[in-house]
């Protein structure tokens, strides 16, 4: 009985570490940021009003899937609260074999509050310059008091 035993374990545990998936196999998933080209901000901000504003960007690839807007303030408080730096996100699978032209357009929105009265000041990524630093399309947008 305990050889019964003993020879499944080892048929099982030979046939369970002869099998192996190769790395190859498995798809990996890259980002990368993909290029702001528009946006629809309004002229100015009613101070104490909500805005949902669209986005249009441009995936790097034909292969690329559009995976979300990424917004982030430059600071916590006074001007950099109201800096607020957005980029928009794309995926691949790395064993995808695809050339480098750009690939399809779409839209995206997010929302803000306009809590302060004081301009805020979008930056929308664009591109990175020779030393690998980014480039913003800077939009500023004054706050108006409506009575």
């Amino acid at each position: 009985m305990f050889m019964n035993r003993l020879v499944v374990f080892l048929l099982t545990f030979v046939t369970l570490s002869s099998c192996s998936i190769g790395e190859d196999d498995i798809p990996e998933i890259k980002y990368e940021l993909a290029e702001i080209t528009a946006n629809d901000l309004p002229d100015e901000f009613e101070y104490g009003k909500s805005y949902t504003v669209t986005v249009t960007y441009i995936l790097p690839t034909p292969c690329s899937s559009f995976a979300g807007i990424d917004g982030r303030r430059g600071g916590t408080t006074g001007e950099e609260r109201r800096e607020i730096y957005l980029t928009a996100i794309s995926s691949y699978q790395t064993n995808d074999n695809c050339n480098t032209t750009t690939g399809d357009t779409g839209t995206s929105t997010f929302s803000i509050f306009i809590d302060e009265m004081e301009p805020f000041k979008f930056y929308f990524w664009t591109d990175t310059d020779a030393d690998n630093q980014p480039i913003y399309n800077e939009v500023t947008v004054p706050v108006v008091e409506i009575e």
